[in-house]
């Protein structure tokens, strides 16, 4: 399934209140470029009379890692935990800082079957780690430095213990709304 033009990052602060799940106010994270999600697997064997007679599968969360073209101040608040300045686009980190768990959402036109299909990802408990910085003078090539933040996704907190959910769409409308859904948001 070839996917293209990556878009509608959001993120949200994951909240869990006496076991429910819910979501602050959704931003955008920023322009899209990637994302990588990979789920991980907590496996056993079980071996009888010398040959493997069971074997177990479950995930149990994954990796992610997301490209933008610049994180906005307000998503870099909600998910690293850092100060930010009301009048300016300026972020500050200290040693006290702690990062938030956050849903995550993004969705991408995809080609199914000949047809402009929508593929939506949800990751409903992530935890990202702030990105690196490389400044270069330009030298006799142009070269951006984008930020990658990458970081890990487990399962919620609920009795269901969701990690990700993926759905196919027929339009994006549908997939930004199936995105707010998981947020919890209502009317968009």
């Amino acid at each position: 399934m070839p996917q293209f033009d990556l878009r509608g990052m959001k993120v949200a602060k994951y909240k869990n209140t006496n076991g429910v799940i819910s979501y602050e106010t959704p931003v955008a994270l920023g322009d899209a470029m990637n994302v990588d999600l990979n789920l991980t697997f907590a496996e056993g064997r079980m071996y009888a009379e010398s040959v493997l007679a069971e074997y177990v599968r479950e995930p149990t969360g994954g990796t992610i890692s997301v490209g933008t073209k610049y994180i906005k101040k307000d998503a870099e608040v909600i998910m690293y935990g850092c100060a930010a300045e009301t009048d300016k686009d300026e972020v500050t980190y200290t040693g006290k800082d702690n990062a938030n768990y956050v849903g995550y959402g993004a969705y991408a036109p995809d080609k199914v079957d000949g047809v402009t299909k929508f593929t939506a990802f949800f990751a409903y408990k992530a935890m990202f780690g702030p990105p690196g910085y490389s400044l270069k003078t330009k030298g006799q090539n142009i070269q951006f430095a984008t930020p990658t933040t990458s970081g890990e996704f487990l399962p919620e907190d609920s009795s269901e213990r969701r990690i990700l959910s993926r759905a196919t769409l027929a339009t994006e409308a549908e997939a930004i709304a199936w995105i707010n859904t998981k947020l919890g948001v209502t009317g968009s």
